[in-house]
């Protein structure tokens, strides 16, 4: 159930392979861990247009607004699957319905000293299937330590605990996971990179997973991105680019997938205050 929360939003991050929470400048940052949002200190909106495996769209729009001390972000997704024909138990087609997900959430992050960072996501859920539907409160956890080692930066999340109503008569389990990751930014003169590894663990999938998200800004004005996956079943390369004009962000998101799965493609645009 609600298989939405564990798909990327921004393609920033996606560019990454799930990293990049913690280097990004976009509104979605706080999506992938709540405290991300405040270490970023950025006043921006974004939106991503993301077109997911088998059809399937997701649209998003997030807006964070960091003051130092706090900040508070915003999003919506919103997962539509398209139309799917509908059969009865003989196999022929009597129909068809259009199931969605839908998520709104509300972030909160505290800087509770100098080197420690602490958010939560209050997220509102629904989902619905033909005739069927349920809507559900998740919540996520997220900290950051501003380690002693010069900008390196150690992050966990706890993410989707929380509860949900019945879908013909059965609740939907949500994807509970948990994260740490190790974030280290470089200088090389102009060029600017930043380096994230992360292991993964949800409780409806066996075994670890992790991830590693490569940012480079070889010039103020553009970014590469590059991640590998590591224990997914269909994914593991993953690329990106970012162009800044002015006050304006254009990212764009690669992610090919094996067993003939339609590879994904992501466009995003952020607009900083």
């Amino acid at each position: 159930g609600l298989q939405m929360l564990k798909i990327i939003s921004g393609a920033n991050q996606a560019g990454q392979g799930g990293g990049g929470a913690f280097s990004s400048q976009d509104g979605f940052a706080f999506l992938l861990n709540p405290a991300a949002g405040l270490v970023n200190s950025s006043h921006v909106i974004s939106m991503t247009q993301n077109y997911w495996i088998f059809s399937t769209r997701l649209n998003s729009m997030a807006y964070n607004n960091s003051r130092g001390k706090t900040s508070l972000g915003l999003s919506y997704r919103y997962l539509d699957y398209v139309k799917i024909l509908s059969r009865d138990d003989t196999g022929e087609i009597i129909g068809e319905f259009h199931p969605l997900d839908l998520t709104f959430s509300c972030n909160f992050a505290y800087r509770l000293a100098p080197d420690h960072y602490a958010g939560i996501n209050i997220n509102g859920l629904y989902e619905k299937i033909d005739t069927s539907s349920s809507l559900g409160v998740s919540f996520d956890l997220g900290y950051a330590y501003l380690t002693p080692f010069k900008d390196l930066i150690f992050a966990a999340a706890l993410k989707h605990l929380g509860k949900t109503g019945p879908m013909d008569k059965e609740e939907l389990k949500l994807p509970l996971t948990g994260e740490i990751s190790l974030i280290k930014s470089v200088t090389w003169g102009n060029w600017k990179s930043s380096l994230e590894a992360k292991i993964l663990q949800s409780i409806d999938e066996d075994g670890l997973k992790a991830l590693l998200g490569l940012n480079i800004s070889p010039l103020e004005l553009l970014n590469l991105r590059f991640g590998y996956k590591l224990g997914y079943d269909a994914e593991n390369f993953a690329a990106g680019i970012g162009i800044t004009v002015r006050k304006i962000v254009f990212d764009y998101a690669f992610i090919p997938f094996d067993y003939e799965i339609d590879n994904v493609h992501m466009i995003g645009i952020s607009y900083s205050f």
